[in-house]
């Protein structure tokens, strides 16, 4: 996980300061959402490509060129958008109509696996591409072996499995261990490193526009009042639950009272598809809150 020592900086909230790292999942759909900040993307998936193109010359993984449009699921996050589902954190198509869809993990272990909800969100893109190419990337901050295998870079393709022949659509996933490439040389090493939440000053100029882009954001993101207010119900929601499950002493109590803080927030009117996001609820927990009897 990032260090607790290195953060982009703090947000005030109601119930103290917040630490906001690069990774947090509001401030990168936040920053994203504007076209302003839409290159400092490109040159990081960019960057990482080309590290994945150093370790593997033979790919045919191409860098994202020409005009893109960026997706994330900032408005979804805010419900202002009530009609939408959660999907990936970002999608970046290019003006060809080729797509990238870029999901920042900070835990390895998720429910679903993170190796069983990349091959769905993998399926969904790909179905929804029109026969262009739909890639995958995961940038993770703590290593899934079922899929890295020990490995900085792993990315998989359909090929036959007698003759070896890539399958003609040559859409992939690829994952990323920051924490392995951090420990390497060069500029990919410094992304990966600042992406984990590094105070060491970048020393390759491709880094530091990064940087720049990520510390410009910030200045907007912590005095954004829409931030604030979904930062707060985040944080209340969250502890609330986890206090609940403490006092109840087991597992089972601490599940009760997430749907408990859940309940309180839909009581007041909050939309409930940022509630479950907020609370990071299960689709079991989403059911339990959606049935009548709930």
């Amino acid at each position: 996980m990032p260090p607790k020592n290195a953060p982009l900086g703090y947000v005030e909230l109601d119930n103290g300061s917040k630490a906001i790292y690069p990774m947090n999942d509001i401030f990168l759909n936040y920053t994203f959402e504007s076209t302003a900040h839409w290159e400092a993307l490109r040159l990081t998936i960019n960057l990482l490509i080309d590290g994945y193109k150093q370790q593997h010359p033979s790919t045919d993984v191409m860098p994202i060129e020409g005009k893109i449009v960026v997706r994330t699921q900032f408005r979804h996050l805010l419900g202002i958008d009530g009609k939408t589902t959660r999907d990936q954190d970002i999608k970046i198509t290019e003006d060809d109509g080729e797509s990238t869809y870029i999901e920042f993990q900070n835990k390895a272990n998720t429910q679903p696996p993170i190796e069983v909800r990349s091959v769905e969100y993998f399926g969904l893109g790909i179905g929804h591409s029109k026969g262009k190419r739909s890639n995958q990337m995961w940038l993770m901050a703590e290593d899934v072996d079922a899929v890295l295998h020990g490995k900085a870079f792993a990315r998989y393709i359909l090929k036959d499995e007698a003759t070896g022949k890539t399958h003609p659509a040559t859409s992939g996933i690829m994952y990323v261990s920051l924490s392995r490439l951090s420990k390497e040389s060069g500029p990919v090493s410094e992304l990966a490193a600042f992406l984990l939440g590094s105070t060491e000053c970048p020393q390759y100029d491709i880094v530091r526009k990064i940087t720049m882009s990520f510390n410009s954001s910030f200045d907007a993101f912590k005095a954004d009042k829409e931030v604030t207010t979904m930062l707060s119900l985040r944080e209340r929601g969250w502890y609330e639950g986890l206090a609940e499950g403490e006092a109840r002493g087991e597992a089972k109590g601490r599940a009760e009272g997430i749907l408990e803080a859940a309940a309180k927030l839909l009581s007041k009117g909050v939309d409930f598809n940022f509630v479950a996001e907020a609370l990071k609820l299960s689709e079991s927990e989403i059911s339990q809150l959606k049935s009548p009897s709930a």
